[in-house]
Protein backbone atom coordinates (compact mmCIF):
# COMPACT_ATOMS: atom_id res chain seq x y z
CA UNK A 1 0.00 0.00 0.00
CA UNK A 2 1.24 3.49 -0.84
CA UNK A 3 0.16 6.75 0.77
CA UNK A 4 1.03 10.32 -0.20
CA UNK A 5 1.82 12.87 2.50
CA UNK A 6 1.81 16.54 1.52
CA UNK A 7 0.17 19.85 2.54
CA UNK A 8 -3.62 19.88 2.52
CA UNK A 9 -3.61 22.97 0.33
CA UNK A 10 -0.98 24.26 -2.11
CA UNK A 11 -1.46 27.71 -3.62
CA UNK A 12 0.61 29.26 -6.40
CA UNK A 13 0.02 32.98 -5.90
CA UNK A 14 2.48 35.05 -7.91
CA UNK A 15 2.79 38.47 -6.28
CA UNK A 16 -0.13 37.86 -3.91
CA UNK A 17 1.27 35.94 -0.97
CA UNK A 18 0.22 38.50 1.69
CA UNK A 19 -3.38 38.67 0.54
CA UNK A 20 -3.61 34.89 0.30
CA UNK A 21 -2.01 34.45 3.73
CA UNK A 22 -4.48 36.78 5.43
CA UNK A 23 -7.34 34.95 3.69
CA UNK A 24 -6.08 31.54 4.84
CA UNK A 25 -5.66 32.73 8.43
CA UNK A 26 -9.20 34.09 8.39
CA UNK A 27 -10.56 30.81 6.98
CA UNK A 28 -8.97 28.94 9.87
CA UNK A 29 -10.22 31.57 12.33
CA UNK A 30 -6.69 32.32 13.48
CA UNK A 31 -6.43 35.77 15.08
CA UNK A 32 -3.06 35.52 16.91
CA UNK A 33 -0.51 34.03 14.51
CA UNK A 34 3.13 33.67 15.50
CA UNK A 35 5.14 34.62 12.44
CA UNK A 36 8.76 33.53 11.96
CA UNK A 37 10.58 35.28 9.14
CA UNK A 38 14.01 35.93 7.67
CA UNK A 39 15.32 39.47 7.90
CA UNK A 40 15.85 39.69 4.16
CA UNK A 41 12.08 39.32 3.62
CA UNK A 42 11.36 42.15 6.01
CA UNK A 43 13.78 44.48 4.27
CA UNK A 44 12.13 43.92 0.88
CA UNK A 45 8.45 43.78 1.79
CA UNK A 46 6.10 45.81 3.96
CA UNK A 47 4.58 42.86 5.79
CA UNK A 48 1.27 43.43 7.54
CA UNK A 49 -0.40 40.36 9.01
CA UNK A 50 -3.42 40.99 11.19
CA UNK A 51 -2.82 40.33 14.89
CA UNK A 52 0.60 38.74 14.36
CA UNK A 53 3.53 38.45 16.72
CA UNK A 54 6.71 38.76 14.65
CA UNK A 55 9.94 36.85 15.32
CA UNK A 56 13.03 37.38 13.16
CA UNK A 57 15.13 34.24 12.82
CA UNK A 58 18.89 34.74 13.19
CA UNK A 59 21.05 33.85 10.22
CA UNK A 60 22.55 30.40 9.99
CA UNK A 61 21.02 26.97 10.28
CA UNK A 62 18.51 26.37 13.10
CA UNK A 63 19.59 24.72 16.34
CA UNK A 64 17.93 23.06 19.32
CA UNK A 65 19.02 26.01 21.46
CA UNK A 66 17.21 28.42 19.11
CA UNK A 67 14.10 26.24 19.35
CA UNK A 68 14.03 26.64 23.14
CA UNK A 69 14.29 30.41 22.75
CA UNK A 70 11.41 30.57 20.27
CA UNK A 71 9.15 28.26 22.30
CA UNK A 72 9.64 30.54 25.29
CA UNK A 73 7.91 33.28 23.29
CA UNK A 74 4.85 31.18 22.44
CA UNK A 75 1.79 31.51 24.69
CA UNK A 76 -1.79 31.72 23.40
CA UNK A 77 -0.90 32.00 19.71
CA UNK A 78 -3.32 30.08 17.53
CA UNK A 79 -1.23 29.59 14.36
CA UNK A 80 2.37 29.51 13.19
CA UNK A 81 3.46 31.10 9.91
CA UNK A 82 6.89 30.74 8.29
CA UNK A 83 8.17 33.18 5.66
CA UNK A 84 11.72 32.35 4.65
CA UNK A 85 14.10 29.68 3.49
CA UNK A 86 14.42 26.13 4.72
CA UNK A 87 15.97 27.13 8.05
CA UNK A 88 13.02 29.36 8.92
CA UNK A 89 10.45 26.80 7.80
CA UNK A 90 12.17 23.95 9.65
CA UNK A 91 12.18 25.98 12.86
CA UNK A 92 8.53 26.91 12.36
CA UNK A 93 7.65 23.25 11.91
CA UNK A 94 9.19 22.39 15.26
CA UNK A 95 7.50 25.38 16.92
CA UNK A 96 4.07 24.49 15.49
CA UNK A 97 4.41 20.87 16.64
CA UNK A 98 5.74 21.68 20.12
CA UNK A 99 3.86 24.90 20.95
CA UNK A 100 1.27 22.86 22.88
CA UNK A 101 3.70 20.05 23.72
CA UNK A 102 6.68 21.92 25.17
CA UNK A 103 7.85 18.99 27.32
CA UNK A 104 8.37 16.72 24.28
CA UNK A 105 12.04 16.69 23.17
CA UNK A 106 12.33 17.58 19.50
CA UNK A 107 14.53 14.58 18.74
CA UNK A 108 11.79 12.27 20.09
CA UNK A 109 9.01 13.88 18.10
CA UNK A 110 8.73 11.01 15.63
CA UNK A 111 7.62 8.71 18.47
CA UNK A 112 5.02 11.04 20.00
CA UNK A 113 1.36 11.82 19.34
CA UNK A 114 1.16 15.62 19.36
CA UNK A 115 -1.49 18.23 18.73
CA UNK A 116 -0.14 21.17 16.79
CA UNK A 117 -1.47 24.59 15.93
CA UNK A 118 -2.37 25.43 12.30
CA UNK A 119 0.75 25.99 10.23
CA UNK A 120 1.30 27.90 6.97
CA UNK A 121 4.63 27.91 5.10
CA UNK A 122 5.76 30.43 2.49
CA UNK A 123 9.20 29.63 1.00
CA UNK A 124 11.51 32.41 -0.16
CA UNK A 125 14.08 30.04 -1.66
CA UNK A 126 13.68 27.24 -4.20
CA UNK A 127 15.65 24.44 -2.67
CA UNK A 128 14.83 22.71 0.60
CA UNK A 129 11.22 21.86 -0.25
CA UNK A 130 10.57 22.12 3.48
CA UNK A 131 7.13 23.56 2.77
CA UNK A 132 6.17 20.12 1.39
CA UNK A 133 7.80 17.70 3.79
CA UNK A 134 7.25 15.87 7.07
CA UNK A 135 10.88 16.40 8.11
CA UNK A 136 12.55 19.25 10.00
CA UNK A 137 16.33 19.49 10.40
CA UNK A 138 17.83 21.17 13.47
CA UNK A 139 21.43 21.07 14.68
CA UNK A 140 22.34 19.70 18.08
CA UNK A 141 25.42 21.85 18.64
CA UNK A 142 26.47 20.02 21.81
CA UNK A 143 26.54 16.65 20.05
CA UNK A 144 27.74 18.14 16.74
CA UNK A 145 25.06 16.42 14.71
CA UNK A 146 21.87 17.19 12.84
CA UNK A 147 18.57 15.92 14.19
CA UNK A 148 15.83 15.30 11.63
CA UNK A 149 12.77 13.47 12.97
CA UNK A 150 9.95 12.70 10.55
CA UNK A 151 6.36 13.25 11.68
CA UNK A 152 3.18 13.91 9.71
CA UNK A 153 2.39 16.79 12.07
CA UNK A 154 5.40 18.61 10.62
CA UNK A 155 3.70 18.91 7.22
CA UNK A 156 2.22 22.42 6.79
CA UNK A 157 -1.53 22.76 6.41
CA UNK A 158 -1.01 25.30 3.63
CA UNK A 159 1.95 26.02 1.35
CA UNK A 160 1.87 29.34 -0.52
CA UNK A 161 4.28 29.47 -3.48
CA UNK A 162 5.08 32.97 -4.75
CA UNK A 163 8.07 33.13 -7.06
CA UNK A 164 8.36 36.92 -6.70
CA UNK A 165 9.75 36.28 -3.20
CA UNK A 166 12.77 34.52 -4.75
CA UNK A 167 13.76 37.02 -7.46
CA UNK A 168 16.23 39.01 -5.34
CA UNK A 169 18.02 35.91 -4.03
CA UNK A 170 21.72 36.12 -5.04
CA UNK A 171 22.70 33.76 -7.83
CA UNK A 172 25.08 31.66 -5.70
CA UNK A 173 22.39 31.03 -3.07
CA UNK A 174 19.88 30.32 -5.83
CA UNK A 175 22.30 27.74 -7.22
CA UNK A 176 23.05 26.07 -3.88
CA UNK A 177 19.36 25.74 -3.03
CA UNK A 178 18.36 24.52 -6.51
CA UNK A 179 21.14 21.92 -6.47
CA UNK A 180 19.82 20.73 -3.10
CA UNK A 181 16.35 20.39 -4.64
CA UNK A 182 17.75 18.45 -7.58
CA UNK A 183 19.50 16.12 -5.13
CA UNK A 184 16.21 15.63 -3.28
CA UNK A 185 14.48 14.59 -6.49
CA UNK A 186 17.25 12.28 -7.72
CA UNK A 187 17.72 10.62 -4.35
CA UNK A 188 13.98 10.11 -3.92
CA UNK A 189 13.89 8.43 -7.33
CA UNK A 190 16.71 6.00 -6.51
CA UNK A 191 15.73 5.44 -2.87
CA UNK A 192 14.87 1.93 -1.72
CA UNK A 193 11.59 3.44 -0.49
CA UNK A 194 10.61 4.96 -3.86
CA UNK A 195 7.01 4.31 -4.90
CA UNK A 196 4.62 5.25 -7.69
CA UNK A 197 3.65 8.55 -6.03
CA UNK A 198 7.16 9.68 -5.18
CA UNK A 199 8.39 8.68 -8.67
CA UNK A 200 5.78 10.88 -10.31
CA UNK A 201 6.78 13.95 -8.29
CA UNK A 202 10.51 13.20 -8.61
CA UNK A 203 10.38 12.99 -12.40
CA UNK A 204 8.48 16.27 -12.66
CA UNK A 205 10.93 17.90 -10.26
CA UNK A 206 14.03 16.72 -12.14
CA UNK A 207 12.73 18.06 -15.44
CA UNK A 208 11.68 21.43 -13.99
CA UNK A 209 14.89 21.94 -12.04
CA UNK A 210 17.10 20.97 -14.97
CA UNK A 211 15.39 23.59 -17.17
CA UNK A 212 15.51 26.21 -14.45
CA UNK A 213 19.20 25.66 -13.71
CA UNK A 214 19.97 25.86 -17.43
CA UNK A 215 18.21 29.24 -17.72
CA UNK A 216 18.82 31.00 -14.41
CA UNK A 217 22.33 32.31 -15.12
CA UNK A 218 21.14 34.13 -18.23
CA UNK A 219 17.81 35.22 -16.75
CA UNK A 220 18.14 35.65 -12.96
CA UNK A 221 15.29 38.18 -12.84
CA UNK A 222 12.84 36.13 -14.93
CA UNK A 223 9.88 35.24 -12.70
CA UNK A 224 8.89 32.36 -15.00
CA UNK A 225 12.31 30.76 -14.52
CA UNK A 226 12.14 31.38 -10.78
CA UNK A 227 8.72 29.75 -10.69
CA UNK A 228 10.07 26.65 -12.46
CA UNK A 229 12.68 26.30 -9.73
CA UNK A 230 10.14 26.95 -6.97
CA UNK A 231 7.69 24.36 -8.29
CA UNK A 232 10.54 21.92 -8.92
CA UNK A 233 11.69 22.36 -5.35
CA UNK A 234 8.17 21.75 -4.03
CA UNK A 235 7.71 18.61 -6.15
CA UNK A 236 11.11 17.35 -5.01
CA UNK A 237 10.05 17.97 -1.41
CA UNK A 238 6.93 15.86 -1.88
CA UNK A 239 9.04 13.14 -3.50
CA UNK A 240 11.69 12.78 -0.81
CA UNK A 241 9.23 13.28 2.04
CA UNK A 242 7.47 10.15 0.79
CA UNK A 243 10.55 8.19 -0.29
CA UNK A 244 13.55 9.50 1.70
CA UNK A 245 16.92 10.84 0.64
CA UNK A 246 20.01 8.68 0.94
CA UNK A 247 23.81 8.75 0.83
CA UNK A 248 24.42 12.22 -0.64
CA UNK A 249 22.43 13.69 2.23
CA UNK A 250 24.01 11.46 4.86
CA UNK A 251 27.50 12.55 3.81
CA UNK A 252 26.44 16.12 3.04
CA UNK A 253 24.94 16.60 6.50
CA UNK A 254 28.19 15.44 8.09
CA UNK A 255 30.19 17.84 5.94
CA UNK A 256 27.80 20.68 6.74
CA UNK A 257 28.11 20.16 10.50
CA UNK A 258 31.92 20.00 10.65
CA UNK A 259 32.65 22.58 7.95
CA UNK A 260 29.72 24.90 8.75
CA UNK A 261 28.60 24.95 5.12
CA UNK A 262 25.16 25.80 3.76
CA UNK A 263 23.25 22.55 3.38
CA UNK A 264 22.75 22.85 -0.38
CA UNK A 265 26.44 23.44 -0.96
CA UNK A 266 27.54 20.44 1.11
CA UNK A 267 25.06 18.08 -0.57
CA UNK A 268 26.03 19.30 -4.06
CA UNK A 269 29.69 18.63 -3.25
CA UNK A 270 29.02 14.99 -2.35
CA UNK A 271 26.33 14.05 -4.87
CA UNK A 272 28.46 13.29 -7.98
CA UNK A 273 30.63 10.83 -6.06
CA UNK A 274 27.58 9.14 -4.53
CA UNK A 275 26.01 8.68 -7.98
CA UNK A 276 29.17 6.99 -9.27
CA UNK A 277 29.30 4.76 -6.19
CA UNK A 278 25.61 3.79 -6.46
CA UNK A 279 25.12 3.60 -10.23
CA UNK A 280 25.44 -0.15 -10.82
CA UNK A 281 22.98 -0.93 -8.01
CA UNK A 282 20.13 0.88 -9.82
CA UNK A 283 21.36 1.48 -13.35
CA UNK A 284 17.90 1.61 -14.96
CA UNK A 285 16.75 4.37 -12.63
CA UNK A 286 19.87 6.47 -13.12
CA UNK A 287 19.50 6.01 -16.89
CA UNK A 288 15.93 7.35 -16.66
CA UNK A 289 17.25 10.33 -14.68
CA UNK A 290 19.82 10.90 -17.45
CA UNK A 291 16.96 11.05 -19.98
CA UNK A 292 15.15 13.66 -17.90
CA UNK A 293 18.36 15.70 -17.58
CA UNK A 294 19.06 15.24 -21.30
CA UNK A 295 22.53 13.89 -20.62
CA UNK A 296 24.36 10.58 -20.94
CA UNK A 297 26.04 10.52 -17.53
CA UNK A 298 24.36 11.81 -14.37
CA UNK A 299 27.55 12.07 -12.31
CA UNK A 300 29.37 14.09 -15.00
CA UNK A 301 26.29 16.29 -15.40
CA UNK A 302 26.33 17.08 -11.66
CA UNK A 303 30.07 17.73 -11.74
CA UNK A 304 29.58 20.23 -14.56
CA UNK A 305 26.81 21.98 -12.61
CA UNK A 306 29.29 22.35 -9.75
CA UNK A 307 31.69 23.98 -12.21
CA UNK A 308 29.06 26.25 -13.74
CA UNK A 309 27.83 27.49 -10.35
CA UNK A 310 31.28 27.69 -8.71
CA UNK A 311 30.46 25.03 -6.11
CA UNK A 312 33.89 23.39 -6.31
CA UNK A 313 35.67 26.73 -6.20
CA UNK A 314 33.66 27.86 -3.17
CA UNK A 315 34.88 24.83 -1.19
CA UNK A 316 38.63 24.82 -1.90
CA UNK A 317 39.29 25.82 1.71
CA UNK A 318 37.96 22.43 2.87
CA UNK A 319 41.02 20.46 1.75
CA UNK A 320 42.81 20.59 5.15
CA UNK A 321 39.62 19.63 7.02
CA UNK A 322 39.02 16.70 4.69
CA UNK A 323 42.61 15.56 5.13
CA UNK A 324 42.44 15.68 8.92
CA UNK A 325 38.86 14.72 9.82
CA UNK A 326 37.75 12.02 7.40
CA UNK A 327 37.20 9.52 10.21
CA UNK A 328 34.94 11.93 12.11
CA UNK A 329 33.07 12.81 8.90
CA UNK A 330 32.58 9.11 8.20
CA UNK A 331 31.20 8.37 11.66
CA UNK A 332 28.83 11.35 11.47
CA UNK A 333 27.55 10.16 8.09
CA UNK A 334 27.00 6.63 9.40
CA UNK A 335 25.13 7.89 12.48
CA UNK A 336 22.48 9.73 10.46
CA UNK A 337 19.69 8.45 8.25
CA UNK A 338 20.04 7.85 4.52
CA UNK A 339 22.42 4.92 4.69
CA UNK A 340 19.88 2.09 4.58
CA UNK A 341 17.81 3.74 1.83
CA UNK A 342 20.79 3.86 -0.53
CA UNK A 343 20.57 1.17 -3.24
CA UNK A 344 24.15 0.17 -2.48
CA UNK A 345 24.76 0.09 1.26
CA UNK A 346 28.13 1.70 1.99
CA UNK A 347 30.73 0.55 4.49
CA UNK A 348 32.73 2.98 6.57
CA UNK A 349 35.59 2.47 4.12
CA UNK A 350 33.31 3.37 1.20
CA UNK A 351 32.23 6.59 2.87
CA UNK A 352 35.78 7.56 3.74
CA UNK A 353 36.64 7.05 0.07
CA UNK A 354 33.84 9.43 -0.97
CA UNK A 355 35.35 12.15 1.22
CA UNK A 356 38.79 11.32 -0.20
CA UNK A 357 37.44 11.82 -3.73
CA UNK A 358 36.11 15.22 -2.72
CA UNK A 359 39.47 16.13 -1.17
CA UNK A 360 41.30 15.12 -4.34
CA UNK A 361 38.89 17.03 -6.57
CA UNK A 362 39.16 20.23 -4.53
CA UNK A 363 42.92 19.84 -4.15
CA UNK A 364 43.34 19.59 -7.91
CA UNK A 365 41.69 22.94 -8.65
Amino acid sequence: MYTLTMPKKVMVARGEWQRVLNEQLALQQCTRPFLLYSGSVWRRHAVVIDGATYYEMPTGEPTLAMLEQVLARIDTHDAVVAIGGGSVIDMAKAVAALARNKTVPFEQLCTQAVERVPFIAIPTTAGTGSEATKVAVLTDEAAQKKVNPAHEQLVPDVAILDATLTTTLPLHITAFTALDALTHAIEAYVSTEANMFSDMYAEQAIALLARGLQQIQQAPDDVDVREQLLLGSFYAGVAFSNASTNLAHATGRALGVLAHLPHGQSVALMHPFVVTFSYEACQARYDRIAELLQTKNVALYLMQLNVDFHVWESARHLVPLLAQQKEQLTQLALSGNGIQTNRRIPTAQNITHLFTQLQQTLGGL
